[in-house]
């Protein structure tokens, strides 16, 4: 158990074993892990379902978000959405409320940007080399080497879009994070331990 609260943002390449990396963080301090978690939360903050949320989950053109729900509510329900802008407010709200409660993992979702005035806030970006990226998604989502090179471009793009868009920095650049880690160094197990270290020597815990 963490003496001390902390919380641990960490952005990361498709393909680089980040979530794997994070719950294995979140398992190894005993605290809180939130990804998937932190759609679900929000959804519900602005009232509605996490299908409709999570179609503008981490992407920053949202034209077609209104078309894309619009089949998924009811017309009333639909004249009452929220902007784009709000709907990643609402998010941040959740973010800083979890972050307020206890020490946690959150994965993306620019938590670094939400909560860069958090002095118990340490942010990370992982990478990984190529090879190992495509190995991973060819072995998670099961397609061939072409399709993953083509998912992991597109994801990133998407991923960088969205990060340089709401928070005027660069995604990836190592100006913009505590720490970058390459995982394929010292592989997904030891990439946790060692940001285990990095954040106990960070807050003398």
């Amino acid at each position: 158990m963490m003496d001390g609260k902390v919380i641990i943002s960490i952005g990361r390449q498709f393909g680089s074993g980040g979530r794997s990396i994070g719950k294995m963080i979140a398992e190894k301090l005993c605290i809180g892990y939130y990804d998937v978690e932190l759609l679900r939360l929000a959804a519900k903050e602005i009232g509605f379902g996490e299908e409709a949320f999570a179609a503008v989950d981490e992407k920053p053109n949202f034209g077609r978000f209104f078309q894309n729900i619009e089949n998924l509510m009811s017309g009333s329900q639909t004249d009452s959405l929220m902007s784009n802008a709000n709907l990643f407010q609402v998010q941040s709200d959740v973010i800083r409320q979890i972050a307020e409660r206890e020490s946690c993992v959150i994965m993306g979702r620019c938590s670094d940007y939400v909560l860069r005035e958090d002095d118990r806030c340490v942010s990370l970006f992982l990478t990984a080399d190529e090879d190992d990226r495509v190995r991973r998604v060819m072995e998670r989502l099961e397609v061939d080497e072409a399709k993953a090179e083509k998912i992991i471009t597109s994801t990133n793009k998407r991923r960088a879009e969205y990060y340089n868009y709401y928070t005027g920095k660069k995604w990836g650049d190592a100006a913009s994070y505590h720490l970058c880690v390459n995982v394929t160094a010292l592989g997904e197990e030891g990439t946790a331990d060692f940001i285990c270290d990095f954040v106990k020597r960070k807050f003398r815990l």
